[in-house]
């Protein structure tokens, strides 16, 4: 994944958090929070991609 992928998610995180400072309204603090929520999951999907990956690629055997 590139970083202009997960700098999108953090645009938009800081697009709501914007908002709900502005306005004060809960529905852009809720939704900044699912967008954060989301983004961690992406993150942590492609960490542990990265390693399956990367076990793979090496010439060692390894456990699951």
């Amino acid at each position: 994944m590139t970083s202009s992928y997960f700098n999108e998610w953090l645009d938009e995180y800081n697009d709501y958090m914007r908002l709900y400072m502005l306005f004060g309204d809960e529905y852009y603090l809720v939704h900044a929070r699912e967008t954060l929520t989301a983004l961690k999951e992406i993150i942590a999907r492609a960490e542990r991609h990265k390693s399956i990956v990367c076990k793979i690629m090496s010439n060692t055997v390894h456990a699951y």
